[in-house]
This record gives structure tokens, C-alpha cells and sequence, in this order.
């Protein structure tokens, strides 16, 4: 067990926004609670006006706050500088995460200070933690701390504080584009203290949808309860390449394996794997909450997921010794997943009421195929930028009759920094659909955030990140495998507006496992308001 420590870290004041937001019950669309406390500091910092803040609206592109305050001395007729972060996040293991969040500090085996959010156990468990809300709470926390910064008042600085961001970007996608008047623009929105990003990838959600025929579970079957959980998941953009399990695919993958009718194995009973007439009743890797609002979270790699299972009564002990004996060699093969678990239990009587009948055995086989066949990881990397991903899609969500009755229903979420890939892989889901007689239907993608030829800002921000002895050596500007809300900023403003973003280092966003590498806030915070003091200096 790492040594747990208190949760500090410096500068204070960012340390003490954030933690303050940590007590505040912010998941996407339901933002109010941060919304207010924006409002209540900015209202009590010197020279900071409220330019829009509309407190009863519901539509994301209302719910947005701009601040600004102007510039004094000699930078009074300067243009500002605009600053943004997002302020909802996601909340694993589901909305109904308790606040204020348990938050602690631990050392790693380097005694490097991290920053984590759960029971402490989570450090080595992460299924034990939850979210730590660092993304984007850092980025709106270090806003503020900007605000009230002695050194920094003279300063034009504009701030954009969005809605939404982790579900549909809904707050940067649909406000009123004379809101800002700023054109440097500063997303603090990243996940790596040592990148400048300067471009990111289109976010498009795909949903399969299909028709089953049921019918009824006779007295000679019984329900058999099978769960996968504790995978390591991780954000389905900048966690892509990283080989992990998919829950979805592990769940399918081993049904498949142990349906007879698909991989026809005639073993002798506890010396190999056989195969046995299986017939699937249920299958769900949402969270309750997630059904009941019918908006599952697309951007993470599922960690779990429970099927339920209709087997002859006379195979029910053999299934059961062959599942896992399928899990512990998928296990051996990933020793990564260190906390990867399986479950086979049969289900009690009184429980099997509501589960009267399954999918018959073509309807089975059918989702089981689609699910193996439905693209999941990495697609095609970047022919100029080999290390970085260009086209990808993660096997999100899949629900039966809980979204959309008598329906199955299967998300997906690709990503693609080309808008030729993007439209290639819908057309891959859609023929894979037709092949099984699912309907797909693919949503408008987010805007590709294309890198400018010449940037001023990323110059001034590379000159920055110069400094070796606050951010090493291994600083860099590049385009991410993820979708940041600079894409609708610079649909919206064209090449008027320039971009980059930056963070401090986070890791295992949108997981149990989320956390803040402590002394890179510090280097953060440092490199902003460099950067802000650089963009305004005067030549000689």
C-alpha cells in the first residue's frame, strides 16, 4: 500500500478552488452547483465583469458564464486573451457518487505526489475509487486563481467556463459566438503537462439497433448470472492505443467460445473447454442511471458488464468451471488487468420472474457475431505522425430493451482527425450492420480541429515550455486522439482565432482509477501566466 497523505498541493489558491469544487455535485447537464460558485468568486474579485450568466437556462449554449476583465496601465487597449474550461465531469462509478468526494494524497514507488479521489484502497484497487473531477476542475480552479492574481490584474483577460463537455460539448457547441472577443485562446483541458496541443480528432457517436425474437425459458433451463469487472478501461481517445480490455468484447468473445452452435467443441468435461446450448436473456454494461436518462457515457473503455444466461440444468456446473477457466487464461493474457474479475452464479427462482423468456437461439448467435465484428481500438495512426492515432472506435454501450423497448441497442464512439477515415468506418459499421439486420444510424460528427500552417500562439507557448528546469526535456507540440472543445471554437471564429491547450498531468480520466500528478500543477499554473505575461509584452 502507497503511504497516504493530506490532499495539498500548490499554488494554494488553486488548491483550494479545487478542492472546494470537489464538494460540489457537478455531472454533465447538471452543472448548476459550479455555475454558482463561478459566479459567487468572480463577483469578489476586483475589475471582473459578468458579461453572460443566465441562471434558469437549460440549453447548454445558455448555460455557459463569461468573465472578463478589461486590461490597465499599458496593456488598457490591449486585446484580451480568452481562457476556458469545461465545469462538469464524469462521475464514476455513476451520478450517484456521494459528495463532497473523499480526496487524499499518496506517493508513488518514484514518491512522486499524486492526487486521488474513493477509498484509499484504490490506489492499487481502482474499482474501489471514483472520479476525481481534476478533469476539468484543475482547468476551472486555475482560471479563478488566475482572476485573483496580484501579478496578472493589469492583464485583458476574457473566460469561457462551458457545459457539457463530456457528453455532447453542448456548452462550446451552441453559444452566441459574440459572446468572446477575445482571439488567443487558451483551452485548459489536458491531460499531460508536458504537450502543447495544437489539433484534436471529430467525435462521432454510432448506434446499432435491432429487432430479437424471444422465447420462453422451459423447466429443463436454467439462468445463469455472469459479470466481468474491474478492467482497467480508461478515456476512449487518449486511452486507446494502450491495448486494454473492453468488457463488451470479453463478454462476447467468451460466449462465443462457449456456445455450441457457433464453435462446435466436444471436450471431456473438466479436462478442456466444451461447448454447451446457450441462449442469452440479458446483456447490460450501462448504469441505472444511464438507462433511466437514456444518455449512456460514450468516451470511456467499458469496465464491466453482467449477462444473464438461460443453460440446461444438467450443464449449469460444467459451464460454470469452463467460464472461468476461459476468464483465468484471458487473464493470464493481460496481466495488466490486475484487477480483472468474473463471476458465475445462478440465479434464484424468485429472481428469474421478470426473466421469463431469452433470446431464441438465432437472435444468440446473431448480437453475439455483431459484438465480436463491431470495430473496437485503434483503426489507423497518423502517416506524417506515426505515434499518434488518426482514426479509431470504441465499443461503448450495450443494452437490451433497457434504452428502447424490445430493442437491442449498441453504442459506439468513433474518432478520426481525417474526415474521409471517419466516413469510411461508418460505412464498415453500417455493412456489418445489414449483415446481421441491425439498423445503424451515425450522428453528425464534432467539428475536426485542423492545425493552423503559422501560429502565434503555439510559438509564444513553445518558448514557454523552453524552460528545462520547470517542464524537462520532453515538451512538445502536437495535434491529440481526443476531442477537445477548441474544435467548435474554431468553427465558429475560422482563422481568426487561435488555439492550443494545455494541463497539467492527469491520468485514467473518466475511471475509478483518476488522478492528479501534484507538482505539475504548480509547473501549470507557472506556465500560464508565462504565457499570458509573453503574450502581451511590448517590444523594445
Amino acid at each position: 500500500m502507497s503511504e497516504i497523505l493530506d490532499d495539498s498541493f500548490e499554488p494554494k489558491a488553486v488548491h483550494d478552488h479545487f478542492m472546494e469544487l470537489t464538494t460540489k455535485y457537478h455531472p454533465s447537464g447538471e452543472e448548476n452547483q459550479v455555475r454558482e460558485y463561478v459566479i459567487e468568486c468572480a463577483e469578489k474579485i476586483e475589475g471582473v465583469e459578468v458579461i453572460h450568466y443566465d441562471p434558469g437556462a437549460k440549453d447548454p449554449g445558455e448555460r455557459v458564464i463569461v468573465l472578463r476583465r478589461k486590461g490597465s496601465g499599458d496593456y488598457a487597449s490591449d486585446p484580451y486573451v480568452t481562457l476556458q474550461a469545461h465545469m462538469d465531469m464524469v462521475c464514476y462509478p455513476d451520478r450517484t457518487i456521494e459528495f463532497p468526494l473523499h480526496v487524499f494524497g499518496y506517493l508513488d514507488n518514484e514518491s512522486a505526489k499524486w492526487i486521488k479521489a474513493g477509498d484509499e484502497n484504490s490506489v492499487t484497487d481502482p474499482s474501489l475509487g471514483t472520479t476525481l473531477g481534476a478533469d476539468d476542475g484543475i482547468g476551472v480552479a486555475t482560471i479563478l486563481a488566475l482572476l485573483e492574481d496580484e501579478n496578472l490584474k493589469d492583464y485583458p483577460i476574457e473566460c469561457l467556463f462551458t457545459v457539457q463537455e463530456e457528453t455532447d460539448m453542448g456548452g462550446a457547441a451552441g453559444f452566441d459566438k459574440n459572446l468572446l472577443i477575445g482571439r488567443k485562446y487558451i483551452n485548459l483541458d489536458a491531460e499531460d503537462a508536458n504537450i502543447i496541443i495544437y489539433g484534436s480528432a471529430a467525435g462521432q457517436d454510432v448506434q446499432f439497433e435491432g429487432n430479437v425474437i424471444l422465447e420462453a425459458v422451459t423447466t429443463d433451463f436454467v439462468t445463469l448470472e455472469l459479470s466481468i469487472s474491474g478492467l482497467l478501461g480508461g478515456h476512449s481517445g487518449v486511452d486507446i492505443n494502450k491495448g486494454r480490455l473492453n468488457a463488451i468484447k470479453v463478454i462476447a468473445e467468451a460466449l462465443i467460445r462457449l456456445n455450441k452452435r457457433l464453435t462446435n467443441l466436444d471436450g471431456t468435461a473438466g479436462k478442456c473447454i466444451t461447448s454447451y446450448d446457450l441462449r442469452l436473456i440479458s446483456l447490460n454494461s450501462l448504469k441505472k442511471d444511464e438507462i433511466e436518462k437514456k444518455n449512456p457515457v460514450v468516451n470511456k473503455i467499458p469496465t464491466w458488464i453482467v449477462a444473464r444466461i438461460a443453460i440446461p440444468r444438467s450443464e449449469k456446473d460444467n459451464f460454470k468451471n469452463d467460464f472461468k477457466a476461459y476468464i483465468a487464461a484471458l487473464k493470464r493474457q493481460f496481466p495488466e488487468e490486475k484487477n480483472f474479475e468474473c463471476s458465475v452464479e445462478e440465479v434464484s427462482s424468485e429472481d428469474v420472474i421478470s426473466f421469463q423468456k431469452s433470446l431464441d437461439k438465432a437472435s444468440t448467435d446473431a448480437l453475439l457475431c455483431l459484438l465480436r465484428q463491431i470495430p473496437h481500438g485503434i483503426i489507423r495512426m497518423i502517416p506524417k505522425i506515426t505515434d499518434v492515432v488518426e482514426t479509431s472506435s470504441n465499443l461503448a454501450a450495450v443494452n437490451l430493451f433497457g434504452l428502447k423497448e424490445d430493442k437491442i441497442t449498441i453504442k459506439s464512439l468513433n474518432r478520426s482527425s481525417d474526415e474521409n477515415s471517419l466516413g469510411e468506418l461508418v460505412q464498415i459499421q453500417e455493412i456489418i450492420g445489414k449483415i446481421f439486420n441491425y439498423q445503424v444510424n451515425a450522428e453528425k460528427a464534432s467539428p475536426i480541429w485542423q492545425p493552423k500552417d503559422e501560429s502565434d500562439l503555439v510559438d509564444k507557448a513553445e518558448d514557454v515550455y523552453k524552460d528545462k528546469e520547470l517542464y524537462g526535456d520532453e515538451t512538445k507540440a502536437t495535434v491529440i486522439h481526443a476531442g477537445l472543445e477548441c474544435c467548435y471554437i474554431v468553427e465558429k471564429y475560422g482563422d481568426s482565432m487561435d488555439c492550443i491547450s494545455i494541463g497539467p498531468t492527469i491520468v485514467n480520466p473518466h475511471t475509478g482509477g483518476e488522478r492528479l500528478k501534484a507538482d505539475t500543477v504548480k509547473t501549470f499554473y507557472k506556465a500560464v501566466s508565462t504565457l499570458i505575461q509573453e503574450l502581451f509584452k511590448k517590444s523594445a
